[in-house]
């Protein structure tokens, strides 16, 4: 058996997320993390990536946090349903390598969370739960799971655009909500890398702590970057979205000074910055969200233009 599970981005409502109804745009992206289910003598889970690896056993779970993670909440799951445990008897190995550059770095597309939806819903399977209520639960496992891996943090917005792929609104909270939507005109997504990877768990720790010290500036933060959200999916043409991207942008470049995690990034040769801006937490990763017919004649080597992946998770026989 195999699955495969799309990356993910979180275009607009950084930080904002975090919060009790904070909303998100994300997008699943065609790179995907593949996934595959094999008999062995006990339960085995395995992950590979460019420059690194681990292999995780019941005996040996320090091996791997998220792997840990995954089979603690699956089990747990399945405790509070009156189901069985089984006895585990398999062999689960991932390959994120799409996920990531050829040196090993981290491209920003959700690598962790890709990962922690496969193992939960490989996890299911091999349980005998693939299928009817199991299926619908993987994301809220998959959430439990990738928090208690990162230390009882994170939105889920990752987990959720990565299980249900497309694109949608995310709402954040702590039972975080995912609804399917499409711009009212054509867009491209076109990716440019930052400087240096940044610590996902490190920024929102960050945000917590400036959040706790500015709790008037943090609800208007939160207020305002809805706001913008909500303009952006309303606006009926490219031209008319360009507002509320540029006052993501301002929001985003605010809060990164604030707390200490920069954004700023400069639009690479052949994009025009007016229509690109940061993603996720501090200047890792870039993109232009820009109309469909400018892409076109968009070239150059620092920058590459991704598809939007319109399945999520995806099982092959």
């Amino acid at each position: 058996m195999r699955l495969t599970v799309p990356g993910n981005l979180l275009l607009l409502g950084e930080y904002a997320v975090l919060e009790e109804g904070g909303l998100g745009l994300a997008a699943a992206v065609e790179r995907r993390v593949r996934v595959g289910i094999s008999p062995g003598p006990g339960l085995g889970i395995e992950g590979s990536w460019p420059g690194g690896a681990f292999a995780w056993t019941p005996r040996d779970d320090h091996s791997s946090p998220l792997a840990s993670a995954a089979v603690e909440c699956v089990e747990g799951w399945l405790r509070e349903n009156g189901l069985p445990l089984p006895a585990w008897a398999a062999r689960i190995t991932s390959d994120s390598t799409a996920l990531f550059g050829p040196d090993g770095r981290k491209r920003g597309l959700g690598a962790s969370a890709a990962v922690c939806v496969g193992l939960v819903a490989a996890l299911l399977h091999e349980a005998g739960q693939r299928d009817g209520r199991a299926a619908r639960e993987v994301p809220a496992i998959a959430v439990r799971a990738h928090r208690r891996a990162q230390g009882g943090r994170g939105s889920g917005y990752d987990v959720m655009c990565s299980f249900h792929g497309s694109m949608g609104v995310f709402t954040g909270g702590a039972d975080p909500s995912w609804q399917p939507c499409s711009l009212q005109w054509k867009a491209a997504l076109l990716l440019f890398p930052g400087p240096a990877s940044v610590s996902t768990v490190d920024a929102v720790q960050r945000y917590a702590a400036w959040k706790e010290r500015n709790p008037r500036a943090a609800r208007e933060f939160l207020e305002d970057s809805n706001r913008c959200v909500r303009e952006f999916l309303r606006a009926g043409s490219a031209a008319a979205s360009a507002a509320p991207l540029h006052d993501c942008r301002r929001l985003g470049l605010a809060m990164g000074d604030a707390i200490g995690v920069p954004s700023g990034m400069a639009a690479p040769p052949g994009l025009d910055p007016c229509w690109c801006k940061a993603l996720g937490a501090g200047d890792e990763l870039g993109a232009c969200i820009v109309p469909a017919e400018a892409a076109q004649a968009s070239q150059g080597p620092s920058f590459e233009r991704v598809e939007v992946a319109e399945r999520g998770i995806a099982w092959e026989e």
